[in-house]
């Protein structure tokens, strides 16, 4: 049901001085050591072995991938699986700004990780994705105006404590394609190698896979910046349940938000325009005021109307990131009610999906009762924002 990552985005990742493949990750997280009040400290539930989705464990995935090649761990709202190896940690200032802090926040919970390390070893990689994934979930709460109080703890979807859901959300973090691959052929039924987002009917849980591998000429702050894209894209889709899906623009805005929080020159949008410059095709502030300027972009009766990723440019993510943006900074506790107002719509009484045509209808009243917005005044307000706020250059 989910899209491949690949069929929306990416030009992706390479991480310099990897571990060399035969030398073992130890099973053992060096950290906590095992230890209640650590474990407690960093926010760890538990580590491996665990139920994992649709009746598997992650024993199971073990005996798929190879006995003793993955690191496994739990948390609050997460159960995440790695196998990534040792990196540098960047050197261009910004990001490795951006990192340091995230180890110092991550050593107020464990001493043992060092104040400045030199490399990224397996097990803090495991550490500070899992606070990442923490922290994106908290930060997504935070836009919608809900809490884990809002939810029950049901069995069914939209009943369930984990954002409507009855179970946790899934994170795999491969080193190798062919790791991603042979879990998404032999548990998904899907042919993928890169990084892929599948719902698990059985469990009712959204996945989240990447192979750092798959992805080609950037860094450790670019996968960052694709993690946050891909969890809080799948949060989105849990929310109240995946019973269809969203409109592209809402999606994408979402998700890309919470990605260019991360300080990298990193896109996630597979660029087919040629036309597109490389080197300023990250700098959607500037490229947005100047498709205003000359009122050569997507217009809101255009935009909020595309369910087909074939239709979704470039352009359309920029334009969709900045609309969300701007909804956001308008109001923020009336896009949380938007973004709700769509997610609980009433389901057919015979079961099935609901056509595209009427969650666009709806979120048309929506936009009208929460911004006092249609098509032609959202495009009047925004461009108004635009042209205050957005730099020339």
């Amino acid at each position: 049901m989910l899209r491949a990552l690949s069929a929306v985005l990416l030009a992706a990742l390479l991480l310099p001085a990897q571990q060399p493949d035969d030398e073992p990750i130890a099973l053992e997280d060096p950290y906590t050591e095992g230890e209640e009040q650590a474990m407690k400290a960093a926010g760890i539930v538990g580590y491996g072995p665990f139920p994992w989705a649709d009746g598997v464990s992650t024993t199971d995935v073990d005996k798929v991938l190879g006995s003793s090649r993955m690191i496994w761990m739990e948390t609050a709202h997460f159960r995440i699986g790695s196998n990534l190896r040792a990196a540098k940690v960047p050197e261009e200032a910004e990001e490795k700004k951006s990192l340091q802090a995230e180890v110092r926040t991550l050593r107020e919970k464990l001493p043992r990780v060092k104040d400045k390390p030199r490399q990224l070893d397996p097990w803090l990689r495991m550490h500070l994705y899992a606070q990442r994934a923490e922290q994106l979930y908290s930060d997504w709460c935070a836009m919608m105006g809900v809490s884990d109080a809002d939810f029950g703890d049901g069995k069914a979807v939209r009943s369930g404590k984990y954002l409507g859901l009855p179970d946790k959300f899934l994170v795999l973090l491969f080193d190798k394609k062919s790791d991603l691959s042979r879990y998404m052929d032999r548990f998904c039924g899907v042919k993928a190698d890169k990084s892929y987002r599948h719902y698990h009917q059985k469990s009712f849980q959204l996945l989240a896979a990447l192979a750092r591998e798959g992805f080609e000429d950037a860094n450790e702050l670019a996968l960052q910046s694709h993690f946050a894209y891909s969890l809080t894209m799948n949060f989105t889709n849990g929310y109240m349940g995946y019973y269809y899906d969203l409109p592209c623009w809402l999606l994408e805005g979402i998700a890309h938000g919470f990605a260019r929080k991360v300080p990298t020159k990193f896109v996630n949008i597979s660029i087919e325009d040629e036309a597109v410059d490389a080197q300023r095709q990250h700098l959607w502030p500037q490229r947005i005021r100047a498709r205003v300027g000359f009122d050569h972009f997507p217009k809101s009766a255009e935009l909020l109307a595309i369910h087909d990723y074939k239709e979704f440019d470039y352009a359309a993510h920029l334009m969709s990131w900045s609309r969300v943006d701007f909804l956001r900074k308008q109001d923020e506790a009336a896009f949380g009610k938007l973004v709700r107002g769509l997610k609980t719509m009433a389901l057919p009484a015979t079961g099935g999906t609901l056509p595209f045509e009427q969650v666009h209808a709806r979120q048309l009243e929506l936009l009208k009762e929460l911004y006092d917005l249609d098509p032609e005044s959202f495009d009047a307000k925004w461009k108004e924002h635009v042209l205050k706020t957005y730099p020339k250059k």
